[in-house]
């Protein structure tokens, strides 16, 4: 069976997998195939063979695919970075299989909701797709580690910034009720004394990260991740 046979039937089994779930429960949802084009070479590659490292996939929207420093920044690990822009959670659970489960990762990181919440998806519905992200993990890789990073706050979405504290503390006591489960906070890490956004941690667009975000990023996540791999 080629290669192009074998996505295809991932495309249908992810579908009936989709229904199953109620991923597309709502009209408002966009079709995941959006993303085919930009993605389909890192579905389509072979699993990654395993070094003595651990091997650590990130996973998310751009937060994650802008993030190209991260081989540096964890150099004690072999990263997979499988991010796609734009994405939200249904959109990864759509792509899990192929995208990041394959690899049998040591630990997954994933950042998603905040396009969820900026495309005023319900929060109840961010957080049963959020459940479902962990559920698919779980299913095939039982006793990993996952880390779930916190929707960051932005300048640009500050208008939103109770929905994204509401689903944050969903998240977080999820995480802190479940094994191997664990929440990033990279909400208040990048707010200054006075509770504000430093604009230096941005683009111009004010809404994505520049290397200085990603640096209090590093900063904080490292430690936590090589507390947890070290065990």
């Amino acid at each position: 069976m080629n290669r192009i046979v074998l996505i295809l039937s991932f495309f249908i089994v992810s579908h009936a997998f989709a229904q199953e779930l109620s991923l597309n429960r709502y009209e408002s949802y966009p079709d995941p195939k959006r993303f085919y084009s930009e993605i389909s070479s890192k579905l389509s590659e072979n699993p990654f063979i395993k070094s003595d490292k651990d091997l650590i996939v990130f996973t998310g929207s751009s937060s994650i695919r802008f993030w190209r420093s991260l081989p540096e920044d964890f150099i004690d690990y072999d990263i997979l970075n499988r991010g796609f822009g734009g994405s939200i959670f249904s959109d990864l659970n759509f792509y899990m299989e192929e995208l990041v489960l394959k690899h049998e990762p040591d630990m997954v990181v994933i950042y998603e909701g905040d396009n969820d919440v900026a495309s005023e998806i319900p929060l109840q519905d961010i957080f049963t797709d959020f459940r479902i992200s962990f559920d698919m993990v779980r299913s095939k890789l039982e006793d990993i580690p996952i880390i779930y990073i916190a929707p960051k706050p932005s300048p640009s979405r500050w208008n939103l910034k109770e929905q994204y504290l509401d689903i944050n503390q969903k998240i977080k006591n999820f995480c802190d009720e479940n094994e191997d489960t664990y929440y990033f906070d990279s909400w208040s890490i990048m707010l200054d004394e006075k509770g504000d956004i430093p604009a230096k941690y941005f683009w111009t667009d004010m809404l994505h990260m520049n290397s200085s975000g990603y640096e209090v990023w590093t900063k904080n996540l490292k430690p936590l991740i090589d507390k947890i791999l070290s065990k």
